[in-house]
């Protein structure tokens, strides 16, 4: 049974169960920054559990793509992946429980999957008597196939919890440890294939059990780990979901090495549906987790001397996949061009960095110190997860608090302990620069500093400041960042991470040595990233095309108060009183598209200062200048003194995207715009986002905000009458059953327990027995909450607030409270202490 039709049939079981079937999520999780990815089936329909929005049908089956980077580290072994798809079945609000959920899954693992029942193990909590019964007396189940095991156990802390049961798969004798006793848990010779979990308790602070009012059921089956078993293989990269892309990773290789095949295969496969949804390659968060992932693949695909690009196999993993996410396929092109450029930028410091490796491990072979694997992470991009790695296989052990210190050593210099060293020194030395018209010059070292001190030579591993006579380099000033680059020497070579002005016409090209040893007096060749130099001068040459559109749109008041250019994207801090409408600032998006599409061409002057400005150069108040400055016009439309990098025609600086635009400050705004490639791919991405969304909402992207605009009012109108037909309902069960219970004190006063899902709608219920009741205090719980209510005509005398401080914690006015229940107090004792409090 291949694994398309292990999904199909899983769905279509459920589906003629009554169950509403829905598609799966994207990865990223909507609106939830706070978490990176789906990781579980149940995750995108956690508001239905938590009763924060109703479910579209009481039963529910997914087959949803997961992805867990927590596994990162354990992929190479058989069953441990990254992205997986986890088929589940779900009942949020109660509509069945053990009694049905165990059932449903037995007669889709037996009867339609077809195992033997000598190879299914049934583990169980210990406690969980009603599902070992289900098991045994109506399943038939022989009992000495069942483990009662403490694992057994979901939830943690405080909040829904309760036991699951879990269906193993027995894949030989041959499997694991070999012993007789086995069971499940013990190796890998059990096989996990579901899991059904049932929350029906909330545990309270003190770790006291209470009965939720609806049990629910969370189930899960993964797909793969399902297939290895219907396809009788003891691997999950032997099932049919893996193995063409395991294939191609062999064929494509040198040397067999399984360990490394495994990661590569799961990595690509990752990296596929990652990219796939929307992520990108970045240093933090989501990116961050994809760029470890692309990288620890090329890591491994260069183990096995894979003579295939990493990217090509891309199409292999779409193909595998078109019948249940055809979305992929159509963006295989794109995800393919993405790997290859982040396959690209790590090529450049891999090499560098292994060799660099080997020689660091070459010093240390007992334990590797963290401030070396800093060195590793910081000049060549090794993450420490892959420094790690390379020191086991040598059974090295790494010093990660070294790590850590160092981190936040190198954290505190670039807050300026570098710059506080530079004061102290006054006789550095004087660089040309040379950055105007070439990105490579030929050069002499004339200063060395280590450490904070001047020094006359640096060994490879050297954290170091160099001096050079003339230079290409560009010091970060003018809102301009700093360039990086290599130096390389007759007898050494230093990777340029920054470059700062300590003093006027001071650069210090700050890095690390790489190879070899660099020396004071020694020709130098310094040469600039010049395509990440190219980058940043897109973005300044595009805030002056800014600045100019700012003040034609919003008036000549406003002028730049701050800046910072790079080369992903720059931001621009002008001072206004209010924020700048979306009409404006579509008019200065298109004012500066209109520059760039006219080509002006980009020419510089130097003049002196007092000259520069009588004929109208824009210049910044709180900037100190020279008595000569540099001009820096496009055409004869904008004009400023710059002494930044730039492009030589403004249609050069290519598309330009205003982001947005924010508050920093009291009349200050900030304007965050790219430019060049990252405007392309934002673009791009958009695109695909909204062609993506109209095909989803069958319509055409013109078409989108009409039909969303028509949805949104359907579906108002939809709220508006479920919230009547929930006043009528609440209105019929106060009126219904055996009437109105209104007990007689001090005062008329009415306590009932009712079946509300939050407070607003306990607050409902509360006002439907006060219009009965018309004077008196009305209180009614749901679970541990509760909302106590005063007529009008009693407020004065009564206080909700003091009443509700009698059963638990909560507050509101005077005529109504809504709280929590205390610890443990149940509904019948707190309206017995209320009845007290009313006599």
């Amino acid at each position: 049974m291949t694994g398309n039709e292990i999904r199909r049939r899983f769905l279509e079981h459920f589906e003629s169960r009554e169950h509403k079937v829905l598609p799966s999520a994207p990865l990223v999780p909507r609106g939830d920054p706070s978490t990176l990815f789906i990781s579980a089936g149940m995750q995108p329909l956690q508001p239905y559990y938590l009763g924060l929005s109703d479910p579209p049908a009481p039963r529910l089956a997914s087959v949803q793509k997961c992805f867990r980077s927590v596994d990162i580290d354990e992929v190479g072994d058989r069953t441990h992946t990254t992205m997986f798809e986890m088929m589940g079945n779900f009942a949020p609000t109660g509509a069945y429980f053990k009694e049905t959920a165990i059932p449903l899954a037995w007669d889709l693992v037996h009867g339609t999957f077809k195992l033997p029942v000598d190879r299914i193990r049934i583990t169980v909590h210990p406690t969980d008597e009603e599902a070992y019964r289900v098991w045994t007396d109506e399943i038939g189940i022989p009992s000495d196939r069942i483990h009662k095991m403490e694992d057994n156990w979901w939830g943690l802390g405080r909040g829904p919890c309760g036991p699951d049961s879990e269906i193993f798969y027995d894949l030989g004798h041959e499997v694991g440890c070999g012993q007789p006793d086995c069971e499940p848990g013990h190796c890998d010779r059990y096989l996990e294939i579901w899991n059904l979990v049932f929350p029906q308790f909330d545990q309270q602070e003190d770790g006291s059990l209470v009965p939720l009012p609806k049990p629910a059921v969370d189930t899960g089956s993964g797909l793969e780990r399902t297939a290895a078993a219907l396809q009788g293989v003891q691997d999950v990269f032997a099932t049919d979901l893996y193995l063409p892309i395991m294939t191609f990773v062999r064929e494509s290789s040198s040397r067999r090495e399984e360990r490394s095949e495994r990661i590569v295969t799961d990595h690509l496969r990752a990296m596929t549906f990652l990219i796939g949804d929307g992520v990108v390659p970045s240093n933090e968060g989501r990116g961050y987790v994809l760029r470890r992932v692309i990288r620890r693949a090329l890591l491994h695909a260069r183990r096995l001397e894979m003579k295939r690009a990493l990217s090509n196999g891309v199409v292999i993993v779409t193909d595998l996949l078109n019948e249940p996410y055809p979305a992929l396929t159509q963006r295989a092109g794109q995800i393919g061009v993405a790997v290859q450029a982040e396959a690209a930028r790590f090529q450049k410091t891999l090499e560098q960095g292994l060799e660099q490796f080997e020689k660091v491990i070459a010093r240390h072979k007992q334990a590797l110190p963290g401030d070396e694997a800093f060195k590793l992470h910081d000049t060549f991009g090794f993450p420490l997860e892959l420094t790690r790695e390379l020191a086991e296989e040598r059974g090295v052990e790494v010093d990660e608090e070294g790590f850590r210190a160092a981190m936040a050593a190198q954290r505190e210099r670039s807050r300026g302990t570098i710059a506080s060293q530079w004061v102290a020194v006054k006789d550095l030395p004087r660089s040309e620069f040379t950055g105007y018209s070439e990105l490579s010059t030929s050069s002499k070292v004339v200063a060395l500093r280590s450490a904070g001190r001047a020094v006359e030579s640096a060994t490879e591993g050297d954290e170091v400041e160099v001096f050079l006579e003339r230079t290409p380099f560009y010091a970060e000033s003018g809102g301009q960042v700093g360039d990086t680059g290599v130096i390389t020497t007759p007898s050494g070579r230093v990777q340029v991470e920054d470059t700062q002005k300590p003093s006027d016409g001071v650069i210090a090209h700050i890095g690390t040595v790489t190879t070899g040893e660099v020396k004071v007096g020694e020709t130098a060749t310094a040469a600039v990233d010049a395509h990440r130099r190219h980058a940043i001068a897109r973005h300044h040459s595009a805030t002056h095309l800014l600045h100019k559109a700012l003040r034609e749109t919003l008036g000549e008041s406003v002028v730049q108060k701050g800046s910072w250019v790079g080369p992903d994207h720059t931001t621009f801090d002008i001072p206004l009183n209010r924020a700048i409408t979306k009409d404006e600032l579509a008019r200065i998006n298109r004012r500066v598209m209109d520059k760039v599409r006219e080509a002006l061409p980009f020419h510089e002057s130097h003049k002196p200062y007092k000259e520069a400005v009588a004929q109208g150069a824009m210049h910044l108040f709180e900037e100190k200048y020279g008595d000569v400055v540099r001009i820096v016009c496009f055409g004869d439309w904008t004009c400023e003194l710059c002494g930044g990098t730039h492009v030589k025609n403004s249609a050069d600086v290519g598309p330009a995207v205003i982001l947005s635009e924010s508050s920093i400050g009291s009349g200050l705004r900030r304007i965050d715009m790219v430019v060049g490639e990252p405007a392309d791919a934002l673009i791009l991405r958009d695109r695909e986002l909204m062609q993506d969304l109209a095909r989803s909402f069958n319509a055409v992207p013109e078409q989108l905000r009409e039909r969303v605009a028509s949805l949104r009012a359907e579906l108002k109108a939809a709220e508006r009458e479920r919230q009547k037909l929930l006043d009528e309902l609440r209105s019929a069960r106060v009126k219904g059953g055996n009437g109105l219970h209104v007990k007689h004190g001090r005062v008329d006063y009415v306590t009932e327990t009712v079946d509300a899902s939050n407070l607003d709608e306990l607050a409902a219920y509360a006002d439907r027995y006060l219009e009965l009741m018309k004077s008196g205090i009305v209180t009614v719980v749901a679970g541990d909450k509760f909302v106590i209510k005063v007529s009008k005509d009693l407020a004065p005398e009564f206080n909700a607030t003091q009443l509700g401080k009698l059963i638990g914690t909560g507050g509101g006015p005077p005529h109504l409270a809504r709280g929590k229940l205390g610890d443990g107090l149940t509904a019948q004792e707190a309206f017995e202490r209320l009845e007290d409090a009313l006599k």
